[in-house]
């Protein structure tokens, strides 16, 4: 009887522990960094913070100084041409240089993926399928479709296709690990 008790106590300190090795190692993978920035522009802009966490995620690892091969920069991936556009309609300052800037990129950003959701209706797969790929070819496999909304599966872009697919896993993620860094809002 003895040692069913101290096995079962064994077991327990083990679960206790691993559960603790297991939430830091998926912190590591999972980072959260420039939470501060997330948070104040996510609420200024009416945005779910855990998405802008996961297209960050998703798109340069948190990286600020982070360069696509076709030009996107910064934390949040945008192109100078997107993030000009975003800029004259925030009435703010733009300079390529400024997209390294974390609290810049991610105020044009998350401004950027706000401004599709609204286009799409609040349907979070279509924008950032949009995100990834651009409003013109969403738009075309919707035409193409001849429906409002498109499932992942049926996006035929390889890359946007993945993308999506890890945005969603990411934002999953990031609601599990980190429950409590913003303040509950709906979206």
């Amino acid at each position: 009887m003895k040692k069913k008790v101290a096995i079962i106590v064994l077991l327990i300190v083990f679960l206790l522990l691993f559960e603790r090795f297991y939430f830091f190692i998926l912190k590591q993978i999972y980072p959260l960094k420039f939470s501060e920035s997330i948070s104040r522009y996510s609420s200024e802009i009416g945005v779910d913070p855990y998405l802008i966490c996961a297209i960050i995620k998703s798109e340069s690892n948190f990286n600020q100084y982070a360069v696509s091969k076709k030009g996107a920069v910064g934390l949040m991936q945008l192109s100078p041409l997107t993030a000009k556009w975003v800029a004259q309609k925030l009435k703010i300052q733009y300079s390529d240089e400024y997209l390294y800037d974390p609290d810049y990129n991610i105020k044009l950003g998350s401004w950027y993926i706000k401004y599709l959701l609204d286009y799409y209706s609040g349907d979070t797969k279509l924008a950032v399928a949009a995100y990834n790929a651009g409003m013109t070819n969403v738009n075309k496999w919707l035409s193409i479709k001849k429906r409002s909304t498109i499932e992942i599966t049926e996006i035929p872009f390889k890359e946007t296709n993945h993308f999506v697919r890890r945005v969603f896993k990411s934002y999953e993620m990031y609601k599990k690990l980190y429950p409590k860094t913003f303040k509950h809002i709906d979206y």
